[in-house]
């Protein structure tokens, strides 16, 4: 496939095709979690009252939902399979700060359903040090022979607008980048740089949410019963500004007319106001309000049957329970654990892609282990005293090294449990402690005189 100036054409406009913000593959996920919904449906001609109502009415639960599994994902190191310590290609993760650029990916592919982790080679200093960098698919893209291949055919990456205004895009395919720029004034792309990447594939690494069908991620499912909810809070917000407040009725009066013979109201209702008559025969009296009971019930079940459908826990987004036990929490979170242990398998074996990929980049064949894998941090709410107690009584009755029980231990992470170990290491630990405590807490004798 030749690589030029058409190409990137072609490309660029799928991607932007894809952003557009109506109907958009892309755009439309975006554009709900920003909170920009499609507005509630209303008569034609409706009032601006009417349109206001429907702004207000938008209820944005689609962040929540991502933010859900985002919280539960998180890598924490990359062992072999018989080791307890990290292998030496977990220094490129260290390097490229993928502690915190790791969600860049996860949260592409729970938003979008897909994204991507570009691989290149690099050096730090004297050091040969892949780079690893989470892409968004906001800016990002990639086409497939086979939607099973495990590296696209060619890929696609937005750098960004220069300080003139110039776009830049950069193509990858399974020997080269390509950096392309777009002038502010122009309407033709110029390649400006090609650079061989050596690796002898298209170094993308696609994260996807499932592998059996279009990954479309988990807000694109949704869309419906969140327009269904914000259709529930238009119609209760209409219900109590017209309908909460009785609306009173009078007769027995006789009904003013301006100088052009044309009625005139005679009260103006208000919460405020009291309508008084001098005529004996008139008669007050006012129409029930409208119970929103139902109205809430609706919006509760609509709001319970999105939770089912994204496989959140109901308490998360109701927050109405109480007085449970943390058996009956547990049991009621197991659908949100579970789908964020699939995650775990999807993404994970992602990430082991990428470490390989990153190996071979920095020429480190004895850290691509095809046998090893990611560690995921244990982010499941527990409480922490029954937690201890049972890997206590594992390490007592099965007889378990207590040191292979430390990371279990909710919020340890790798950091933590080598710092242990080399506490354990240095010897007497608690008498040196001990000793420290009583030489910072010891009365200093007293100075002589002109000392």
């Amino acid at each position: 496939m030749a690589v030029d100036a058409a190409l990137v054409e072609r490309l660029d406009g799928l991607l932007a095709h894809d952003l557009e913000p109506i109907q958009g593959r892309l755009g439309k996920v975006r554009r709900y979690l920003k909170g920009e919904h499609d507005d509630p449906y209303m008569p034609r001609g409706a009032k601006a009252e009417y349109k206001h109502l429907a702004k207000r009415a938008i209820t944005n639960w689609t962040p929540l939902l991502s933010d859900t599994y985002a919280k539960g994902l998180f890598v924490d190191g990359y062992r072999p399979a018989k080791s307890s310590d990290n292998l030496t290609a977990w220094s490129y993760w260290q390097e490229n700060k993928l502690d915190a650029r790791q969600s860049i990916v996860h949260r592409g592919a729970l938003d979008y359903g897909t994204s991507y982790n570009l691989i290149l080679p690099g050096r730090v200093g004297a050091r040969n040090v892949p780079q690893m960098k989470p892409l968004s698919p906001l800016r990002s893209a990639a086409w497939y022979r086979d939607e099973d291949d495990d590296f696209p055919e060619i890929a696609l990456r937005r750098r960004g607008t220069t300080i003139d205004g110039a776009r830049l895009v950069e193509l990858f395919d399974k020997k080269s980048r390509y950096t392309f720029a777009l002038p502010k004034d122009s309407g033709k792309w110029v390649l400006s740089k090609v650079e061989d990447h050596g690796l002898g594939v298209t170094p993308f690494v696609r994260f996807r949410d499932r592998l059996d069908d279009e990954a479309v991620g988990i807000i694109r499912p949704v869309i419906n019963l969140q327009d269904r909810v914000n259709e529930v809070v238009f119609a209760t917000l209409i219900a109590l500004q017209y309908a909460s407040f009785r609306q009173r009725w009078a007769t027995g009066l006789a009904v003013p007319e301006d100088d052009e013979g044309n009625a005139v109201e005679p009260f103006q209702a208000a919460v405020d106001r009291l309508w008084v008559a001098d005529s004996e025969g008139a008669r007050f009296g006012d129409f029930a309000q409208t119970d929103l009971s139902g109205h809430m019930s609706a919006y509760e079940s609509t709001v319970r049957t999105l939770a089912a459908v994204s496989q959140v826990s109901p308490n998360i987004l109701t927050g109405d329970l109480v007085n449970l036990s943390a058996d009956a929490l547990a049991q009621m979170e197991a659908s949100t654990q579970r789908k964020i242990s699939e995650y775990e398998t999807l993404f994970g074996e992602s990430w082991e892609m990428s470490f390989h990929l990153a190996a071979q980049a920095a020429g480190d064949l004895s850290a691509a282990d095809a046998g090893a894998q990611v560690r995921w941090r244990d982010t499941e709410a527990r409480s922490l005293a029954s937690t201890v107690d049972a890997l206590g009584k594992i390490a007592t009755t099965l007889q378990v090294p207590v040191e292979a029980l430390w990371e279990k231990i909710p919020g340890v992470t790798d950091t933590d449990v080598i710092r242990w170990k080399g506490l354990r290491d240095s010897g007497d630990v608690l008498g040196a402690l001990v000793g420290d405590f009583q030489r910072q807490t010891a009365i200093a004798p007293p100075v002589p005189a002109g000392a």
